[in-house]
């Protein structure tokens, strides 16, 4: 079978065809802004102090791991709670995490994320922000929320809004879906308080830094900041105890809006036996991932995949037999912690 290698004519000619969706789905978008900008709808403050976390990319930026390094610098000083719409989830309305309603299924694999690593705080979903946060006053002793992927929920006013965008796919060089990645115009950035550039290479001079800050053209009184990834000690969630390094031949899975980086690692830090890519939010069943052991198992020691996946392969029962790993991933600063997290205590 020969594959079509994919040039730049093919690139010109989807833009071709799908660039007249763009178009409409801009003028949509702008009309949507100009209507709130205009006050014609309006936006309202929640009922809880709110840092609303969110991109204009459809995924891919990191938001998760972000939240939770959010999560835990409030928690120093205050008493935050965890606010998502639940995205995949099988449930509607509010919903609290709690060991009656603790699984992907029923509050979503990034808020499950975030409940297993902060048992201690209280987690909810609510598709209506405004109407989460309403609940979350009621039944919580919580005093700020943050929101998640809710930049775009213009309905709220938000506290302090932090947009985030990919170092590799940066928003002022991408473009609107269907021809890009851009579920927003370009242009929203400017409602944002802060913009997070993420996944940096772990050395990125200075003069990049200011290159890209002058791409960005942050308005008044934006800050802007770069953050890496951080990938911690495998962690194994399956199987007989067993111990993996370096020379450990291992299955990658993942199923993430851009697994690229997750990939990219495994490769740096095993031996990668194989590697399968599945959607963003894929549910895993026992038969997938018993035929992917059976497949691979022989090739390889262990499946390692990402806490998002996860949550997800949390709920699923008779893995007992597979040696699953996953590796934590963390955000750190380049520079400016110490300005971000001043940011954090004024909201």
């Amino acid at each position: 079978m020969t594959i079509k290698h994919i040039t730049l004519a093919d690139v010109g000619n989807w833009r071709k065809l799908f660039g007249p969706c763009a178009v409409i789905w801009g003028g949509v978008l702008r009309f949507r802004h100009w209507l709130y900008d205009s006050r014609i709808l309006s936006s309202q403050p929640g009922k809880l102090p709110t840092i609303v976390i969110g991109n204009l990319a459809l995924g891919g930026t990191g938001k998760t791991p972000h939240a939770e390094y959010i999560l835990r610098q409030l928690r120093i000083w205050c008493k935050p709670a965890f606010l998502s719409r639940g995205y995949g989830r099988t449930t509607r309305g509010f919903i609290m995490a709690n060991q009656a309603a603790a699984s992907a299924q029923i509050i979503g694999d990034e808020p499950m994320q975030v409940h297993m690593k902060f048992p201690d705080l209280d987690v909810a979903v609510c598709e209506n922000r405004l109407r989460g946060l309403d609940f979350l006053k009621t039944v919580s002793n919580a005093n700020i929320a943050v929101l998640d992927d809710a930049l775009q929920h213009r309905k709220l006013q938000g506290d302090l809004k932090i947009l985030l965008t990919e170092y590799d796919r940066p928003f002022w060089t991408d473009r609107l879906f269907p021809v890009g990645s851009l579920r927003d115009v370009r242009s929203a950035y400017r409602r944002a308080n802060v913009i997070i550039v993420t996944k940096c290479p772990d050395r990125l001079s200075k003069d990049e830094q200011e290159n890209i800050i002058k791409a960005i053209r942050p308005v008044r009184n934006q800050r802007v900041f770069f953050t890496r990834l951080e990938y911690g000690n495998p962690v194994q969630v399956s199987g007989k105890p067993m111990d993996i390094n370096a020379s450990s031949s291992v299955l990658g899975i993942a199923g993430l809006a851009n697994t690229e980086k997750f990939e990219q690692y495994l490769k740096q830090s095993f031996s990668l036996a194989h590697f399968e890519s599945f959607g963003d939010h894929h549910n895993f069943s026992r038969k997938e991932l018993t035929g992917l052991w059976t497949k691979y198992g022989n090739f390889a020691q262990a499946i390692v995949t990402t806490e998002k996946d996860a949550a997800r392969l949390k709920s699923i029962r008779g893995l007992y037999d597979i040696p699953i790993f996953v590796i934590p991933v963390s955000i750190a600063f380049l520079s400016g912690e110490a300005a971000f997290v001043q940011l954090l205590r004024t909201t």
